[in-house]
């Protein structure tokens, strides 16, 4: 295993504006992004989690995949069990949402995906190893 940075697929400005946005610290905001980055990576991969996901929806959810990250568009619901996971409130899933879909929207056009897939689902941008 590699040491990674677990923010390495996002833009630290992004993370500061939408912390200011939704009135949320930013380290704060930051460490759930992170956290979550690493939950996913511990259990039980990023490559796993991608592939059971690409098996189990109807709609592919895999949007694009580049050497640092997968772009995901899925259902709502997904995010339920991250926020269990990472105890949050309602104010700070709403925001750690936010950073996925607004990064993912960022990077649609150099990932080379359209990002009005997102208008109907939920962003999850993961980072490689």
């Amino acid at each position: 295993m590699t040491d990674r940075d677990e923010l390495a697929a996002f833009d630290r400005g992004l993370i500061v504006e939408v912390a200011a946005e939704y009135d949320l610290d930013e380290d704060r905001l930051a460490e759930l992004v992170s956290t979550h980055q690493s939950n996913v990576r511990d259990l039980p991969g990023v490559d796993d989690i991608v592939y059971e996901w690409r098996n189990h929806f109807h709609l592919d959810p895999m949007l694009a995949r580049t050497d640092g990250a997968y772009y995901l568009a899925l259902p709502d619901h997904v995010w339920d069990e991250f926020a269990d996971a990472l105890d949050v409130d309602d104010a700070e899933r709403t925001a750690l949402v936010a950073v996925h879909d607004r990064q993912a929207r960022r990077d649609a056009g150099t990932a080379g995906f359209d990002p009005t897939r997102l208008d109907g689902d939920t962003a999850v941008v993961l980072t490689r190893d």
